[in-house]
């Protein structure tokens, strides 16, 4: 079986014999190859370097899945400003709906512009050169786009103090994210992951998350099924308790076909819910664990999660995505507890 059977099959409910490693990397890959981040995101989106630096990443740890292509947001399209710090990670620095009538002017479509082109190319030479590997494509979730379009903190007083606003920000959003991952996907992807940080109900409450990101949610996964890959959702905030149990079950019924809880979660609680329904994963905590270290703690958690979760389908991931600055050894420490856990299966 290859890899990137084992991660479709996974997916897909088929297998649970080993665990496939997929690890969200943005950002991460530019350190292997001591790249400068605004050299792949110069003048001209530098699409072989970004997929020499996902390989190399990507042979480094022996993951079965790797994202395509060194992430940025795309916002450039729509006039917005994104600052690439050699040594850093992509950041927005200028939102494009700062000024709100810019919802009725802009078209959501023209996502699909130099930076989306570039990504894909670098996702085309990651396929031809690994076709053995799954390949999945990051895009924002909903009320994750609709909060760099407009600025976070203006987008959760929009929800509070014009309705009439945000919804129109929150279907722009939607379009752009259909247009960009249905762009990016095609005939390559064996899947599209909605990163969904501002999908969150911890921030944004229950009722805004039910009304925006869930039917939105729907939408995009049934399209992506309709277009032939499948579909992941990584929302933050906690997911796993008595209270938002429905909330969860609401989120698997839009059709995704894998669920990331991000930190704070018990698997446990996550399983009750996704068990037969879609695929599970997430893990150790990027934030703490995986930055700090050391490599005894990073051993125990990665395997608490696989004696929790291995017979669940279930997708190695940390809790969110990985970005330059982690260290490589940490990581590596993670991925090799992996290696020798599917070892003792096979």
């Amino acid at each position: 079986m290859t890899s990137r059977e084992l991660f479709v099959d996974t997916l897909c409910l088929e297998q649970t014999r080993f665990v496939p490693l997929m690890l969200r990397d943005l950002t991460l890959a530019l350190d292997v190859l001591n790249v400068p981040t605004d050299k792949v995101f110069g003048n001209e989106y530098d699409s072989k370097l970004s997929a020499d630096c996902v390989l190399a990443l990507q042979k480094m740890m022996g993951s079965d899945v790797t994202m395509g292509c060194i992430f940025s947001y795309g916002l450039e399209a729509f006039g917005g400003v994104t600052k690439y710090p050699a040594d850093g990670i992509p950041y927005v620095s200028g939102n494009p709906l700062a000024d709100p009538e810019k919802v009725d002017v802009l078209d959501p479509s023209s996502i699909v512009a130099d930076l989306c082109i570039g990504m894909r190319r670098s996702s085309e030479i990651v396929r031809e050169r690994r076709p053995d590997l799954g390949l999945c494509i990051n895009v924002p979730g909903p009320m994750t786009m609709a909060g760099f379009a407009r600025g976070v903190e203006t987008f959760m007083m929009d929800l509070l103090t014009d309705p009439g606003l945000s919804e129109k920000i929150v279907r722009f959003s939607t379009d752009a994210i259909s247009h960009e991952m249905k762009y990016m996907c095609q005939g390559i992807a064996d899947a599209v992951f909605f990163a969904s940080a501002t999908d969150n109900p911890d921030m944004i409450g229950d009722e805004e998350y039910l009304a925006h990101s869930v039917p939105c949610l729907r939408r995009l996964s049934n399209e992506a099924h309709e277009e032939g890959y499948l579909s992941i959702y990584h929302p933050h905030g906690v997911f796993s308790t008595d209270d938002r149990l429905d909330l969860l079950d609401e989120s698997i019924r839009t059709g995704i076909d894998g669920f990331q809880f991000s930190e704070g979660n018990e698997p446990s609680g996550i399983t009750e819910s996704t068990d037969g329904r879609c695929a599970v994963l997430g893990g150790v905590n990027a934030y703490s664990t995986l930055l700090l270290g050391p490599d005894k703690r990073i051993i125990r958690d990665t395997n608490r999660f696989l004696n929790d979760l291995a017979d669940h389908n279930y997708i190695m991931t940390c809790s969110c995505s990985v970005n330059r600055g982690l260290s490589l050894n940490n990581l590596k420490v993670m991925s090799d507890t992996l290696h020798e856990f599917n070892e003792g299966r096979s």
